[in-house]
């Protein structure tokens, strides 16, 4: 991947000054990406996205939530936002799989674990701004697709019906 792919992005980062947001900085900064803002609070980073245009979001685990609303739910929701559709990443130091589910379905486009590593961002958010997820507009969300997207059609034996049989164990021979 070229260094110039990424340098008329915009990234927006909201956190605190962590270790993980300084390598998230660094690890954009080496992928050319020139343009990188960096906010504290929650109501800042809304109050950006509804005047400027950034390429994507990455939001730490820590970022507080604004009437009543996590930070995805409000960026894709509130009014006056110039893009709802924008890509938003969740660092999250541990996430299990209920985390994932809850970020999934507040409008969250991915979830990046620590440790990251360089090549996960860089495909992720090349994946995002080449091939994004088609987005879901309901009463309950607003977001990407949560749904994995259609697999090749199977042509073998539907083994998932097939009881498994128990081995039968001589004890006489041990």
């Amino acid at each position: 991947m070229d260094r110039s792919d990424f340098s008329s992005h915009r990234v927006l980062i909201l956190g605190g000054k962590t270790h993980t947001i300084g390598i998230l900085r660094s690890i954009l900064g080496i992928a050319g990406v020139t343009q990188i803002i960096h906010v504290e609070e929650t109501l800042r980073a809304l109050e950006l996205l509804s005047m400027e245009h950034f390429t994507a979001v990455f939001c730490d685990q820590l970022a507080d939530g604004v009437d009543g609303m996590s930070f995805p739910t409000a960026a894709r929701r509130r009014e006056g936002m110039l893009n709802p559709m924008i890509p938003i990443f969740a660092l999250r130091e541990a996430a299990r799989r209920k985390d994932v589910e809850q970020a999934r379905d507040t409008g969250v486009t991915d979830v990046l674990t620590t440790p990251i590593s360089p090549k996960t961002i860089m495909s992720k958010l090349q994946a995002a701004l080449t091939a994004p997820r088609p987005f879901i507009v309901a009463n309950e969300f607003f977001g990407p697709d949560r749904r994995a997207r259609a697999r090749a059609p199977y042509y073998g034996a539907d083994r998932r019906t097939r009881v498994a049989k128990k081995a039968k164990i001589d004890f006489t021979l041990i």
